[in-house]
């Protein structure tokens, strides 16, 4: 009979602010069952084992977020726990990966850090063993994701070499799947992968090793009995719900913290992580083309409101914390009758960070910041509609940079990106949206990164439909697993693919990286305005987005056509839109003169034959397309 207790373990590279998920909804869940279990943020510890190594202790927490983000496309941080017992050493295959970092063009002072660090490895490890040995285990789960694979596995087959009998098992976002399939089958010191949500199976894969049963009918489990390998296929659905997935247990890392020789940096920085829905909404009616999230989990599930709210309370409470990180993967729109309007009324000072669809009316923006999510990430992706289009956003350029306008009127911080390399994407349309990006400097910039083909993806599933052809997973993989890439295709989650007509995005694209690299500087160093404020009969535009700052003062029908375009129209909307609020009998045809007269001056982002005003209202009067029509509180204007 197996020895009761469990140790969940989290393996660098994960942020040093941020409690695991994974272990503090494991730890509950597991507690929930009277099965006695320890964490180990371990990846807390890789940072506090560092600091007592290194002087610059500040720019090492900064490396340690840059390694398991910025330099994830390289495997970097995989490569560094890539150490004996797991592989051997090979001072010529490490020469090649040297040589493939700077093909990639990683910093020299990266690379050399990197191979520093890596030589302190062993001893890290050897930490990691004894910590886990003293509270004799008799099993060690290991939650693995994004580059957390190598170093999971090193320290398993290390504890295995102390201790047989330990049962170790895997899960997390890397074990979906065949790729939680291809782990247990290329490493035998495993002896269960848990593919797919843990709730479901986890607790009573404990139980059944503990009574002495063979748990080898569980759904999704890869199980090793004796020397039988199983591999089940998982079940068409979840035997959970939301409500049953308990709220997060992160004492373990706060214990941790206390002993850490940064927590005075760390403390100020922690966000706690929480989770109220799984799936995606939007991904059930439209798949976005380039989506890999999900994987078989595709259905959209959430907490009862009320529930989720308690959780907040209680960890709130509980952590005395205020700043919360949903890992959600979209906000479930219920929650704006639901939940909101509880949190927007309470005195609570929360800050929630939420992924969004970027299609959000001002009102219901203004709803989730006065509810205390004051940062958001709405999957832009682009500002040109054929692109979006194409990548089945269910969004148009205007939506987007009409979020990005709310944003900074309401005060909400927006992180977005623009994607690029979308096969049969639109060449010119770059063009145009370098030409478009100096009137958008008044507002939040984005990061410019390529497209990169992802596992469950549709680019992945049907590549030839999308003009694609995938060569293989990316390079990186062959230098952290040691084997030819080709052969790595069931591990990867990432992947290497030509544009069947042959396009290289790099070509086309540098306009656009241009435009955007000195929008974030400009953004950073001398913050650049566009800003609207009215007056009895008129509109003032103060511009100081170009190199001679001016002032417009926008009069009679300019003024009542640049407000009616505050949420975006066209001429015909916008003249309609004039005789309903004001009796102002404006043609079509005048109105269309006057937004071509202020697309000519930058005051507007023209999307087809739809204009919006890119003015930012520094006093909101809180008036919303939903509630005034095209535009706010109508000004009266005599012609």
């Amino acid at each position: 009979m197996l020895n009761p207790r469990v140790a969940l373990v989290s393996m660098p590279w994960h942020s040093t602010n941020m409690p695991s998920i994974q272990l503090g909804i494991n730890q509950a869940l597991l507690s929930e069952h009277d099965i006695e279990t320890t964490s180990h943020s371990f990846y807390l510890e890789w940072s506090r084992f560092l600091a007592q190594r290194v002087y610059h202790r500040e720019e090492m927490l900064a490396g340690i977020e840059s390694v398991s983000d910025t330099f994830h496309g390289v495997g970097l941080g995989e490569w560094i726990f890539g150490v004996p017992p797991l592989f051997p050493s090979d001072p010529k295959f490490d020469a090649e990966y040297y040589r493939f970092l700077v093909q990639k063009r990683i910093p020299a002072r990266v690379i050399d850090s990197a191979f520093a660090v890596r030589n302190w490895v062993p001893e890290f490890l050897n930490q990691c063993v004894s910590e886990i040995l003293a509270q004799s285990p008799g099993v060690v789960g290991f939650t693995t994701m994004f580059s957390q694979n190598i170093a999971s596995l090193v320290l398993a087959k290390q504890l295995k070499m102390h201790d047989n009998d330990l049962k170790v098992v895997f899960g997390g976002a890397n074990c979906q799947g065949e790729m939680g399939a291809a782990l247990f089958r290329r490493f035998p010191f495993i002896d269960a992968v848990v593919r797919g949500e843990s709730e479901g199976v986890f607790p009573e894969l404990i139980q059944n090793w503990q009574s002495g049963n063979s748990p080898s009918e569980l759904p999704g489990i890869c199980l090793r009995d004796s020397d039988v390998q199983r591999i089940n296929p998982a079940a068409s659905n979840a035997s959970f719900t939301m409500a049953d997935v308990p709220g997060p247990d992160y004492d373990e890392y706060f214990q941790r913290l206390v002993r850490h020789p940064l927590q005075p940096i760390i403390d100020p920085q922690i966000q706690l992580p929480v989770e109220s829905s799984r799936g995606c909404w939007w991904g059930e009616k439209s798949h976005c083309t380039f989506c890999g999230l999900n994987g078989a989990t595709m259905s959209f599930r959430s907490k009862p409101a009320e529930q989720f709210h308690d959780q907040l309370m209680d960890l709130s409470q509980r952590y005395r914390r205020l700043k919360f990180f949903s890992v959600d993967n979209i906000l479930d729109m219920n929650y704006h009758r639901e939940l909101l309007p509880r949190l927007a009324e309470s005195p609570i000072d929360f800050q929630l960070f939420f992924e969004v669809k970027a299609n959000l009316r001002k009102s219901q923006l203004r709803l989730m910041r006065d509810a205390g999510i004051r940062t958001i990430q709405p999957g832009i992706e682009s500002f040109s509609t054929p692109i979006l289009k194409l990548i089945r956003k269910g969004t148009t350029a205007l939506q987007n940079i009409r979020l990005l306008k709310y944003c900074a009127e309401l005060g909400v911080d927006v992180v977005w990106n623009v994607i690029y390399g979308f096969p049969n994407e639109p060449i010119a349309e770059y063009e145009s949206m370098a030409a478009a990006a100096p009137s958008l400097v008044h507002l939040q910039p984005p990061r410019m990164v390529r497209l990169v083909i992802d596992r469950y993806s549709p680019y992945h599933a049907d590549p030839s439909s999308h003009g694609l052809q995938i060569t293989g997973p990316a390079e990186f993989y062959a230098y952290i697993y040691r084997e030819k890439a080709s052969d790595l295709a069931d591990l990867a989650y990432h992947f290497e693919a030509v544009h069947a007509d042959g396009r290289d995005p790099e070509h086309y694209t540098q306009s656009l990286k241009a435009a955007i690299e000195n929008w974030g500087n400009r953004y950073t160093t001398h913050p650049s305005r566009l800003t609207l404020r009215l007056g009895p009969g008129f509109v003032r535009i103060n511009d100081h987005r170009f190199e001679r700052p001016s002032e417009v003062i926008l009069e009679g029908i300019e003024a009542a056509v640049y407000q009616a375009i505050q949420h975006g129209g066209n001429a015909e909307s916008v003249s309609r839109q004039l005789v309903e609020s004001q009796e102002l009998h404006v043609s079509a045809t005048q109105v269309r003169d006057v937004l071509e007269g202020f697309k000519a001056q930058s005051l507007v982002f023209a999307d087809d034959d739809r204009f919006l005003a890119l003015a930012v209202n520094v006093h909101d009067k809180g008036a919303d397309e939903s509630d005034a029509g095209l535009g706010q509180q109508p000004l009266v204007f005599s012609l």
